[in-house]
């Protein structure tokens, strides 16, 4: 039950920020959607971030940035390490959890829970994927419900 009320709960924090990008507040002025980022995402996963920077950092897309395309500032490198970390974390707790399963099949259990498509699917759930900072109007028809 408690699960379900937390569920309930961030659903309507998102769909709340959804709705509020780039639009006007109570005083007439433009917000800029990611003035917020950091609290709305806090908000739906529950986590406090001590560097909110990587954040922001985790949801721009290199279309966002300066057309010199050299900036380190997109989630590409934070993608690179944090898909090792990942793959590590659910290693080390396969490893603990199936004491006599072969390395052949914790490979494949890693693999099942690293997955792409699992991944987007908690981040679509979340509605994760609308708090992305892009340019590229084709990104967004690519998220199919």
């Amino acid at each position: 039950m408690e699960d379900l009320r937390l569920e309930n709960h961030r659903n309507n924090l998102v769909d709340k920020a959804s709705e509020n990008h780039g639009e006007e507040d109570e005083t007439g002025d433009k917000q800029s959607w990611d003035d917020n980022l950091v609290d709305k995402i806090k908000d739906i996963i529950g986590y406090e971030f001590k560097n909110p920077n990587l954040l922001q950092q985790a949801f721009t897309h290199y279309s966002y940035l300066d057309q010199d395309k050299t900036s380190t500032t997109s989630y590409e490198r934070l993608e690179y390490i944090g898909d090792s970390i990942l793959s590590f974390f659910m290693a080390e707790e396969h490893f603990r959890l199936y004491p006599d399963l072969p390395p052949g099949q914790l490979t494949k259990l890693r693999a099942a829970n690293v997955d792409t498509e699992k991944l987007a699917r908690v981040a679509f759930k979340y509605k994760l994927h609308t708090f992305l900072r892009h340019k590229k109007p084709l990104l967004a028809g690519q998220v199919i419900i």
